[in-house]
């Protein structure tokens, strides 16, 4: 059965009130995560420096076996967002603001003082429109 606007715009209110309060934490984190996970699968698709393809070198073809990659241990996800510092070589902006909410986030939980992160990797500037 459809919902009706009344229960959509109650839902939404009850989202944004758990938001607020800190409730939906853990979701919002989840999803940051997943942001990463893709961030990481996406450039894992693109060809490596030498032409082949990432999967090519580690087995990992597709993102199921490349996500069990990452669970298999206990920092592989943290080491691989890790690996892209300082530079962020070959991601895109999006795939760059994915990694850097889950490192912002393993650093608080570490209690690390979050300038040690964004000192070591500035946002890239805003790319050209190609309209001049």
């Amino acid at each position: 059965m459809a919902m009706s606007n009344a229960d959509r715009q109650r839902r939404y209110r009850q989202k944004l009130k758990a938001r607020a309060s800190g409730e939906a934490l853990g979701d919002r984190v989840r999803d940051a995560v997943e942001r990463a996970v893709g961030a990481l699968w996406a450039f894992h698709e693109r060809p490596a420096p030498s032409g082949m393809r990432w999967s090519d070198i580690d087995g990992c073809t597709n993102a199921e076996l490349y996500r069990a990659e990452l669970q298999r241990g206990t920092g592989n996800l943290m080491q691989a967002c890790r690996a892209f510092m300082p530079d962020f070589e070959g991601l895109t902006d999006d795939e760059i603001r994915a990694i850097v909410t889950v490192v912002e986030v393993a650093d608080a939980l570490r209690l690390t003082h979050p300038a040690s992160v964004t000192d070591a990797m500035p946002m890239p500037p805003p790319r050209p429109t190609g309209a001049a």
